[in-house]
């Protein structure tokens, strides 16, 4: 079981990094890697878990996927563009077929989930109307 911990710890890490790049390098997609390091620390550190939804930068990401707040237009857009683009560099690099399946299957069920997000519309502020 302690392995199971350490390893579900070390991945979390691992991804909460990539999540947290994600956000300075536009071509590296930042939600899934923190949900999927929620979800890893959910299951090996409930600290690690606590600290990384309250977090005042990298929490707001998971907060909004969660309770289906909603994205933007344009942060759709961003994420669908550079996860596309990253996707697609791989896809492109990559020497066996079955990879390339395997990498076009896990973009299609991200993108399905990124368009089955919400919307948020932002109203309009008092200084746009004039």
């Amino acid at each position: 079981m302690k392995v199971r911990q350490t390893t579900f710890t070390v991945l979390g890490m691992i991804s909460v990094a990539l999540g947290a790049a994600g956000i300075l390098l536009p071509f590296l997609p930042t939600t899934p890697f923190l949900l999927l390091s929620a979800y890893l620390f959910a299951k090996s550190s409930p600290r690690r878990h606590d600290w990384l939804i309250n977090h005042k930068r990298l929490g707001p990401y998971i907060h909004a996927w969660r309770n289906k707040t909603g994205l933007t237009v344009a942060q759709k857009l961003r994420i669908g563009i550079s996860f596309t683009v990253v996707i697609g560099v791989s896809i492109y690099f990559s020497p066996m077929v079955s990879i390339k399946y395997m990498l076009a299957c896990g973009w299609a069920f991200w993108m399905i989930m990124l368009l089955r997000q919400k919307t948020l519309r932002i109203a309009p502020t008092p200084a746009s109307q004039m």
